[in-house]
């Protein structure tokens, strides 16, 4: 009696913790395997992988981007049908048919002692029961019954199988069994197939291929793999098969059929298709991606070798992108990116690439040029087309581009070069204030190299502690003392001397340092506040890509439980750009650090579109007027007004309001004279170090930490401070 030991195929399992990019290099590698078991970590099954539901799945959720580098486990089918290597075959399959049918025509995983050890398959099946009807030719014949439910066994069998099943005579290879799936395949009746060879439905030509190849399997005995078969149907069209072929043979152990079997995969066709091009297109814009991009250019390079052409790269930026993208929703920015794309495109010539790199970055590679005229006249062409209005979705927006370009060869001659000089001059294009073009020059790389060498000399800054805090106080007009100090940082380098907050910072955002150094400005800030008087509050700011580190808020609470500073001293100042970027999840930690008692300012009041809304949605203990209108307050009635108005809404909100950038004292008493609770700038004080601060603040710096919280402190006037300030500036 046959057991489905007997059935077994060996085959290599996957285990769960393996990637998606495995699955799909070794279904590409090995096209007769079908199905892979998937294995845990004692060789017991734990799920399936089908092969045309593998590939399927992955075109429709975009495959190899998704999916790639996730576990197997995500893909798999987690209930396979397993059973144990000593169950008999008749029974299985009798069981199987009646509730797992499907499973077991795609394949089933059989074990032994409940470990793995291989698989079964249609064509297994198949082949062991025609062995045991082989076997018991002679009881069948004796036994009616038996013979008839061994009949309706392998007509259940092969009616189920959904791939087409066909069985011919070895003798004539004419057709003498073609199951449900194949007559929809194929668009023949049964009827019209059996008893005829394939020149009854084919041309002479395909048929004496199909004829070659049914001999061949005939005269091996083995199985013989068609990959991609391409068969005329009834109704003129094609079908595009895998099919399996093996030779049956009689009691004498001669051929006396072939059994084929053809999957249609013709929808596994189109599901890699579209992989190939996810691979190579932005699906939203449906231009090259960055992949195909480097191919067209190291291609576009290569001619140009060949025939002494130039090659121009454009690197193209849109220039308010952001803006219109968070104030106007994600789809409206959709709508400009493809909007954009298509303008770009009919810039170009035939033969031209144009790509999106990513973001509201594209690119064109432009060919067969004998000067830079040609480029000019492109570069110009595109600033010129991104300048005009776009109407989307109900709106009008006007956003403008700029662009870099790199001539090869005299710029480079491979595709990172290019790239990169394209990208510095797009660089020098923005910097110039956008909406123009701009070529890369020489004194651009030296720039480069210069970003690059203050790059290391930052890496190295922290660790040598080349970084100083700096505080500026802040003045309570109604209390006319000062009530809090801003902690500013200062890099005084070892030879470039003092580097300004307006050169690192960014640099800092830009390589991921502003964590670790914004960490250390809070920890240095809050030890040196903690031995101020009670009253006297410290201000630091946050980087928006502070925000980025969800244990920011955990970060704070380490700052103040090491220094001992009261969470109500301490005052976390942001940008709007913070509630920009990520707005929820921002303003959820906003929340949390509220929690903790901090107090929220918001600082640069009113340089923004969107400050309003903001100060609805949480409750900033403060606001601070920005520089650019206190500077006015005296010449520019606009200027004044609009400080006038951000005091009476603070007063309104009960929020504290901040003036910064004060230098003078007619702009004070302006300020006075409209309300205003608080000042800050050089005719209060210039930012100093941590010792005259101490020292203005009437701190006793030689008082060891721990021993003393704070001495006496004197009401400091304003006009003493601005002493302070002339003392310091000579």
């Amino acid at each position: 009696m046959f057991t489905l030991r007997d059935t077994v195929s060996s085959l290599a399992p996957a285990r769960a913790e393996d990637l998606g990019k495995t699955l799909y290099e070794r279904f590409r590698e090995e096209p007769d395997t079908l199905i892979i078991p998937v294995l845990d970590a004692d060789d017991r099954p734990v799920g399936l992988v089908e092969r045309n539901a593998f590939f399927l799945r992955m075109a429709a959720e975009y495959g190899r981007a998704l999916y790639a580098n996730r576990p197997i486990e995500v893909l798999m089918d987690r209930e396979p049908l397993v059973v144990e290597a000593e169950v008999e075959l008749a029974a299985f399959t009798n069981d199987s048919l009646s509730y797992r049918a499907s499973d077991l025509l795609r394949g089933f995983i059989v074990t032994d002692g409940g470990r793995y050890l291989g698989v079964g398959t249609v064509i297994g099946l198949l082949q062991a029961a025609s062995e045991t009807n082989r076997r018991n030719l002679d009881a069948l014949a004796a036994a009616k019954a038996d013979e008839e439910r061994a009949r309706t066994f392998m007509t259940a069998v092969v009616e189920s199988i959904p791939s087409m099943v066909f069985v011919k005579r070895a003798s004539d290879q004419s057709y003498v069994l073609l199951n449900r799936a194949g007559e929809k395949i194929l668009g023949y009746s049964r009827e019209e197939m059996m008893g005829r060879t394939d020149e009854a439905f084919f041309d002479p030509v395909q048929a004496a291929i199909y004829h070659a190849r049914d001999a061949e399997v005939v005269r091996s005995g083995e199985v013989k793999v068609i990959e991609e078969d391409l068969i005329p149907r009834k109704d003129g069209t094609t079908a595009i098969l895998r099919t399996k072929k093996i030779a049956i043979l009689d009691a004498e152990g001669r051929p006396e059929y072939l059994l084929g079997v053809s999957e249609d995969i013709a929808e596994r066709k189109r599901a890699e298709a579209q992989i190939a091009r996810l691979a190579h297109y932005d699906p939203l814009t449906e231009l090259p991606n960055r992949l195909l991009f480097h191919k067209d250019l190291s291609d576009a390079l290569a001619r140009a070798a060949r025939r002494e052409d130039l090659v121009a790269v454009h690197c193209v930026d849109l220039d308010r992108f952001k803006v219109v993208n968070d104030t106007l929703g994600h789809p409206v920015g959709d709508a400009l990116l493809k909007a954009a794309a298509e303008r770009l495109r009919a810039c170009v010539r035939d033969g031209d690439t144009v790509a999106r790199l990513g973001g509201d970055e594209f690119a064109v590679v432009q060919m067969g040029l004998t000067d830079l005229s040609g480029a000019t006249r492109l570069a110009a062409r595109i600033v010129e087309a991104l300048e005009a209005p776009f109407d989307l979705l109900g709106h009008q927006v006007v956003i403008g581009g700029s662009v870099g370009v790199a001539v090869s060869p005299d710029d480079g001659l491979d595709c990172d070069e290019l790239l990169k000089k394209a990208d510095m001059a797009l660089y020098r294009a923005k910097a110039d204030g956008k909406g123009t073009f701009h070529f890369f020059e020489r004194a651009m790389d030296e720039q480069l190299q210069a970003r690059r060498a203050l790059e290391l000399d930052l890496r190295k800054a922290l660790s040598e502690g080349q970084f100083e805090l700096f505080y500026q106080p802040l003045f309570d007009l109604e209390a006319d003392r000062v009530t809090g100090c801003e902690a500013l940082l200062r890099w005084f380098h070892p030879e470039r001397g003092m580097v300004s907050p307006g050169e690192f910072i960014p640099l800092a955002e830009e390589i991921g340092l502003i964590g670790a150094l914004g960490d250390w400005v809070l920890r240095a800030a809050c030890d040196e506040a903690a031995r101020w008087p009670q009253h006297v509050r410290l201000a630091v700011n946050l980087s928006p890509a502070q925000f980025r580190d969800r244990r920011l808020a955990a970060t704070v609470v380490q700052a103040l439980a090491a220094s001992g500073l009261a969470a109500e001293r301490l005052e976390l100042e942001i940008t709007e750009s913070v509630l920009l970027q990520d707005s929820a999840s921002n303003m959820a930690i906003l929340h949390d650090l509220k929690a903790l008692g901090v107090r929220i300012s918001m600082d640069d009041f009113g340089t923004g579109y969107s400050s309003l809304s903001y100060l609805r949605s949480f409750p900033f203990d403060k606001i601070k007027i920005d520089q650019t209108f206190v500077r006015d307050i005296l010449d520019d009635a606009d200027a004044l007004a609009i400080i006038k108005a951000v005091l009476d809404l603070g007063a309104s909100l009960g929020i504290t309001t901040t003036a910064e950038g004060v230098e003078s004292e007619e702009q004070l008493h302006e300020l006075r004279r409209q309300g205003c609770g608080e000042i800050q700038g050089y005719f209060i004080s210039r930012p100093k170090p941590a010792m005259e601060i101490a020292a203005l603040l009437g701190v006793e710096t030689a008082t060891p930490r721990g021993l003393s919280d704070v001495v006496a402190f004197s009401a400091v006037k304003p006009v003493e401070l601005v002493s302070e300030a002339q003392r310091a500036t000579g």
